[in-house]
């Protein structure tokens, strides 16, 4: 999705300098305007595509990090943790993407209260993933300095 023309090269023939907004670990709602108005009418609906079909990609994501953990993770207890983290990793990807449809959606008229909510999102959806993965990787770790020991 991402090197076809349902992804970044499809946004890019309206503007060479364009990134995904939701690839940002933040930003402001100032760069969500500029970002819609440097993308032109047809960058703005190749947008609106990729967005749709990153839900498809959010869900198998989820379903890729709910198997690792089960596999990785020991305790029933962390697991519960976090497969939590799992799920609202993908819940402020989903509403994050849904606020950015909307918009695109709107525009030429521009929301601004939207558009400071998302990046916000934005945030706690990468925060989700660094928590996730720092304890699959810690817990890989204890793993296997457990095995080298027996």
């Amino acid at each position: 999705m991402y090197m076809t023309d349902h992804g970044i090269p499809g946004i890019r023939k309206y503007d060479p300098s364009f990134r995904l907004l939701d690839m940002h670990f933040h930003y402001s709602s100032e760069t969500v305007k500029e970002t819609f108005d440097k993308i032109s009418e047809g960058g703005r609906i190749a947008y609106k595509t990729y967005l749709l079909l990153d839900f498809i990609f959010i869900v198998f994501f989820l379903i890729t990090m709910f198997t690792i953990s089960d596999v990785v993770l020991i305790s029933s207890q962390l697991k519960i943790i976090i497969c939590t983290v799992c799920g609202l990793r993908a819940l402020f990807d989903v509403l994050e993407n849904i606020l950015l449809l909307r918009m695109l959606g709107q525009y030429p008229l521009f929301n601004d209260n939207l558009a400071k909510i998302c990046p916000w999102l934005t945030s706690f959806k990468f925060i989700m993933l660094y928590i996730w993965m720092i304890v699959i990787l810690s817990q890989t770790v204890i793993c296997g300095l457990k095995s080298i020991k027996r």
